[in-house]
């Protein structure tokens, strides 16, 4: 294995594309969010294969083996939001899919997940690069792990209570989300969209940092109507002063 090479490796070249594309066309305009998608621990999972990856990890931790996979993931992933952000984005973001509560302990997290995060952080930010991270699932038990990190942002999962969470990691961190994608966006009403919207602003709005965002990937069968009715009602509700 090797450290990969964004610029010309797989599929990486279309996404760069894609932002510098975007970025030509509204880059003055909007906030261009770079994804840069799976962090080291995730990226490990799906390329040793995740069942066996869990399995052995939890059998025989101290293999050497899993160190030196993860950080030829974490290069990799790390090479990836370089690119992303020279190709146009003004913050870069990563997903950890496999690495929240609902599917490893927390024990397990501050040991092969947490130090990863951290050290993408910490290197990022000395290039000038802001990041989010994102975990699936309830992330209420590692919440108080996460609020040690450095300034970063955090995009949260549906599934994680938004009071819990603005007061942890949101005293010191910039919150992403939390709406339903699927049930309430993808499914809902956009009455429904606008109720939930509202509430989440009542919640993390005040005396915080926040940028409203589905909990995780809304699903392409989202109605045109629904995703409308979101950004409205964030410009109706969102404005800082």
């Amino acid at each position: 294995m090797k450290i990969i090479d964004p610029e010309c490796d797989g599929r990486i070249p279309a996404l760069l594309e894609a932002i510098r594309l975007i970025a030509r066309r509204v880059g003055g305009e909007i906030a261009i969010r770079g994804n840069a998608d799976q962090g080291a621990f995730a990226l490990a999972c799906l390329v040793y294969g995740t069942e066996n990856f869990l399995t052995e990890l939890a059998t025989d931790p101290e293999n050497p083996a899993f160190a030196q996979l993860l950080e030829i993931c974490y290069r990799s992933h790390f090479e990836v939001h370089r690119a992303i952000f020279r190709a146009g984005a003004h913050f870069t973001s990563m997903g950890e899919s496999l690495a929240g509560p609902d599917v490893v302990s927390p024990r397990m997290f501050e040991r092969f997940v947490r130090p990863y995060e951290e050290r993408l952080v910490r290197e990022l930010a000395s290039e000038g690069i802001k990041t989010v991270i994102h975990i699936c699932g309830d992330t209420a038990r590692i919440l108080d792990t996460l609020a040690g990190y450095d300034l970063c942002g955090f995009e949260l999962d549906y599934k994680t209570d938004a009071v819990r969470a603005k007061n942890t990691v949101g005293v010191g961190h910039v919150l992403f989300g939390n709406i339903d994608p699927s049930g309430v966006i993808a499914r809902g009403t956009p009455a429904h969209v606008r109720e939930k919207t509202r509430e989440l602003f009542s919640i993390w709005k005040p005396g915080s940092r926040f940028i409203l965002n589905a909990g995780c990937a809304i699903p392409p069968s989202t109605p045109p109507e629904n995703i409308f009715a979101l950004v409205q009602t964030a410009r109706e509700e969102g404005e800082y002063l």
